[in-house]
């Protein structure tokens, strides 16, 4: 048990970074990326581009051709997309532990919708050393890349036509069906050369990392700025903010479907499009996947995770609300 956990945190280290004058203890000086088993590999251009981005960290092997881990899967798009995490004392994942090195990653991409976890009573459960399927991983990226609410909008007549032109259409789970076919019409991911979409193929490293290095490493030009944490934003928006809520065991979703959580915020779609990322004063990250009824204009209500929170809460205005996408 003990040596697993050692291998894990080894593997996962690739994905965190390390202390510069870690990172530069096996470089050569002219080596810019340091995985000895990436040379020559067909991603070999990604991993360095995430590497130099400081997304993946310092190790002796890359492993490229292992499956990747949900956890490491998360990490790697929350470092990609130049998301700093914020230290918490608390997991919101009964199986990832608060002091572990996935934690921050974790609670960063659930804030922002990444992921869901897994519900049984009362407590939610990550699964972060499972292995991560293609049709999986496209709808966590659509999610890492703020089009969630692009993918709500597309028709579920057109998802079934799309998908029966291949003839492992079928084999598509119905939660990644509509994810599925918007990476497919925007060119996010591809037919294998057979012609198949084989949307249970388990992912590995390398094709995560290609992912990553295509679709998430944030393009520096079109930054307006920056919050203290170093995470960048596209845009600055001063909105009032009010908050609602519902009981733990409700089974009430957002409108993009998401389980409530704290991080859930309802938006004016014509003025924050839906699965947009954001970074709300004295609020934290969040995602834009709800509506309201009388959430108009520059107006943003946010889950808090009690009523009596909410009512606490009241009605701010001139809140600084910043676009991450």
């Amino acid at each position: 048990m003990r040596k697993t956990m050692i291998l894990a945190s080894l593997a996962a280290m690739m994905f965190m970074g390390v202390p510069a004058a870690e990172a530069m203890t096996n470089d050569t000086e002219n080596s810019t990326i340091p995985y000895a088993d990436v040379a020559g590999h067909w991603a070999e251009k990604q991993i360095e581009q995430l590497y130099i981005a400081g997304a993946v960290g310092q190790t002796d092997a890359f492993r490229p051709d292992d499956p990747v881990t949900l956890g490491e899967l998360i990490t790697l798009f929350v470092k990609a997309k130049g998301v700093e995490p914020v230290q918490s004392t608390q997991s919101s994942f009964a199986d990832v532990p608060a002091g572990s090195w996935l934690s921050p990653y974790a609670e960063i991409a659930y804030r922002l919708g990444m992921v869901h976890g897994q519900k049984q009573g009362n407590r939610v459960y990550l699964n972060p050393n499972q292995t991560v399927q293609r049709e999986a991983m496209v709808s966590i990226l659509i999610r890492a890349m703020g089009q969630s609410g692009a993918v709500n909008q597309l028709k579920w007549s057109t998802t079934m036509q799309s998908l029966a032109k291949y003839e492992d259409g079928n084999d598509v789970k119905e939660d990644f069906q509509r994810p599925l076919v918007y990476a497919l019409q925007n060119r996010l991911v591809s037919p294998y050369t057979d012609g198949t979409l084989k949307p249970q193929t388990t992912i590995t490293r390398a094709e995560a990392a290609t992912y990553a290095a295509l679709h998430l490493l944030t393009s520096k030009a079109a930054d307006q700025g920056a919050l203290a944490n170093g995470t960048a934003y596209r845009e600055k928006l001063t909105v009032k903010t009010t908050a609602y809520s519902y009981p733990s065991n409700s089974s009430v979703l957002s409108y993009l479907e998401y389980p409530l959580r704290k991080g859930v915020v309802a938006v004016d779609p014509n003025v924050i499009p839906l699965g947009t990322h954001l970074y709300i004063d004295g609020y934290g990250y969040a995602v834009a996947a709800d509506i309201g009824g009388a959430v108009k204009q520059r107006h943003v209500d946010l889950y808090l995770p009690t009523l009596s929170d909410a009512q606490r809460y009241g009605m701010k205005q001139g809140v600084n609300v910043y676009v991450l996408d």
